[in-house]
This record gives structure tokens, C-alpha cells and sequence, in this order.
């Protein structure tokens, strides 16, 4: 093949590809852009645009009751676990029922047990007092000692 006819054949193949590049562009141009695309969130019903967040999760009811079902099951592991370890340690555990619970808020407000008698308040506050007198007066002898 002669030089003359392989650059005959080149410009042929570039003007075949400037051809198709102008097609594409004319078609780009013409076109309208693309329509923004809208989702309906799922509970809301409100509608969003493509470009926002996200919606949110549906859950069906079956698998909330599943779900459900599920953290009850993990609660009363626990429940087990607490009332299995307080029984080897010889504790006793109550068990609060929801009747109870109901019970123990519309009952009356129960009086405050036992308490510190004056007395008792008294004899706690001079030990206190002759507790802190022993420190204190330990404290400088404590640092001459520390210095000497």
C-alpha cells in the first residue's frame, strides 16, 4: 500500500468520527434535560426529590411483632440472669408483676422507717468531732517529724 492511499483511508475514518460526534451532540443539545425523578416517603405520604435524604424505613407489623417478640426474649434472659445470681449469693429477689406496679403508684405514701434518734445523732457527732481533733493535732506533728 502506497502512503497517499493510507492517509486517504485516515481522513475517511476521521471524518466517519466527526460525523458521529456531531450526531451525539446535536442530540444532547435538542434533548431536554432530564426530569427530576420524585420518591414518596414511605409514612409521611409527603413527596421528595431525588436529591434529598432518603426515606425512611417501613416495617411491616409482622416484623415489629417479631421484633417485639425478640427484645421480650432478651429481657427475660436477663431477668434470669440477675434473679439466678442473687439466688447463689442467697438473696431473695422480688418479683414485681405489672398489677403490682400499678398497685405500689395509687397506694398511699408509706412513712419513713426508723431513722437516727437524737441520742444517737448526738454520740455520732462528738466522735466526729474528737475524730477530726486527733488529726488535726497529729498533722504538725506529722510534718516536724517529716522536716527533722
Amino acid at each position: 500500500m502506497d502512503t497517499a492511499q493510507i492517509l486517504a483511508d485516515l481522513r475517511a475514518q476521521r471524518d466517519r468520527i466527526n460525523n458521529a460526534i456531531a450526531a451525539f451532540e446535536a442530540l444532547s443539545v435538542t434533548s431536554a434535560p432530564p426530569a427530576k425523578t420524585t420518591i414518596k416517603a414511605g409514612a409521611t405520604g409527603a413527596v421528595k426529590s431525588a436529591k434529598s435524604a432518603p426515606a425512611k424505613r417501613v416495617v411491616s407489623p409482622e416484623a415489629r411483632q417479631r421484633m417485639a417478640e425478640a427484645q421480650k426474649k432478651r429481657y427475660a434472659k436477663a431477668r434470669r440472669a440477675v434473679k439466678a445470681a442473687a439466688k447463689k449469693a442467697g438473696a431473695v429477689v422480688p418479683v414485681v408483676t405489672a398489677s403490682a406496679k400499678v398497685a405500689t403508684k395509687n397506694s398511699a405514701p408509706k412513712k419513713a422507717k426508723g431513722g437516727m434518734t437524737a441520742a444517737k445523732r448526738k454520740a455520732l457527732s462528738e466522735a466526729m468531732k474528737a475524730s477530726w481533733a486527733a488529726k488535726k493535732t497529729a498533722a504538725p506533728a506529722a510534718k516536724k517529724a517529716a522536716t527533722a
